[in-house]
């Protein structure tokens, strides 16, 4: 199953050993999951780095561990490779710019996006399972 990753749940699998962080765990034994992420995921992470190191309260060297196991799932994709969905996308996200590049991947590959972020589930037109409803997948 194709499915777009949003960076909260990379952010929430540096911060506890919850739901986010077993999806990637069980993924990478079961190989379920084809994940896909618009490059601007990267730069969302690069952006906060420096705060979710500090609320993770993990050393330095664990946080990189479990940040790099995360980013090694993960099939980075262009924004040129979905750039025509953008239009539609804004659309449908106006009052959730930042996920537009989320929304327009999955419009793109016709996949539902993996976040725990609750005002995604608010677009019509996307499907978006969270952490629970993804394991639930397994």
């Amino acid at each position: 199953m194709k499915i777009v990753v949003d960076v909260n749940v990379v952010f929430s699998s540096l911060l506890s050993k919850g739901n986010s962080l077993t999806v990637f765990e069980l993924n990478s034994v079961f190989d379920r999951l084809d994940l896909v992420a618009p490059e601007f995921l990267l730069m969302e992470l690069e952006e906060h780095r420096e705060e979710f190191l500090k609320r993770s309260k993990l050393p330095k060297e664990e946080f990189d561990d479990v940040l790099w196991f995360v980013l090694g799932q993960i099939n980075f994709i262009l924004k040129s490779e979905f750039s025509k969905s953008i239009p539609k996308a804004k659309k449908l996200s106006s009052k959730h710019l930042k996920d537009v590049q989320y929304v327009a991947l999955a419009l793109e590959l016709s996949c539902p996006i993996f976040s725990g972020d609750k005002s995604l589930k608010e677009i019509s037109g996307v499907e978006v399972l969270n952490p629970k409803e993804l394991l639930s997948r397994f």
